[in-house]
């Protein structure tokens, strides 16, 4: 009687062991990319965190002992890591329908330029955006007038503001990116991003 081999059975054994292991190898590859991706992404986010609540702490007690009303920071919008978000409304800063300044906005502005000024090591770039309300059926955006109130407020922060020109960019939104859906004179605004980094003297 012959006995029987079962070699098929042994290298089964070896192909599946071998195809666990490189299954294994994939998943431990991918979990260590999305560890370091998403920590990469967090630590951005805590590193500067202390230079944020300084900052946002600091703008308060300024707009307040100078009798101001003060700009508020939207933690809504999906910014990068590491940058803050501060909300100017249009009544604080411009008259109505234009890109002049009223008369107590040009303080307000030299105020938040003073502070952020005062911590420029810590950030690289001040991105200021002009928005308009969303535009009404059969109108067309006004992204003239968002771009010259995004040039207007960087006049003076390059100004009177001593805050360098080239620590700045500016950008007209228009009505593209409203945050209230039932104000319209709400969405009238200009936004300022301060990029916090490491900035290099």
């Amino acid at each position: 009687m012959t006995r029987r081999r079962t070699p098929d059975i042994e290298s089964n054994f070896y192909i599946a062991y071998t195809d666990m292991a490189f299954t294994m190898v994939m998943v431990m590859t991918l979990i260590a990319v999305l560890v370091v991706l998403y920590g990469r992404i967090g630590w951005d986010s805590i590193q500067y965190k202390k230079a944020q609540a300084q900052v946002e702490r600091e703008v308060k007690d300024a707009y307040a002992q100078n009798n101001l009303k003060a700009p508020y920071v939207n933690r809504g919008r999906n910014d990068p890591p590491g940058a803050q978000r501060w909300v100017f409304n249009q009544q604080n800063l411009f008259t109505p329908g234009t890109a002049r300044l009223t008369v107590n906005s040009r303080r307000a502005l030299l105020e938040f330029a003073r502070v952020v000024r005062e911590h420029d090591d810590q950030w690289r770039r001040l991105r200021i955006e002009g928005h308009t309300r969303p535009p009404r059926p059969g109108e067309a955006d006004n992204w003239q007038l968002s771009a010259a109130r995004a040039e207007m407020v960087t006049r003076v922060f390059s100004g009177a503001g001593h805050i360098p020109a080239y620590k700045m960019a500016i950008a007209g939104r228009a009505g593209q990116n409203p945050i209230f859906k039932a104000s319209q004179t709400g969405n009238e605004r200009v936004e300022i991003l301060i990029e916090y980094a490491n900035s290099a003297k």
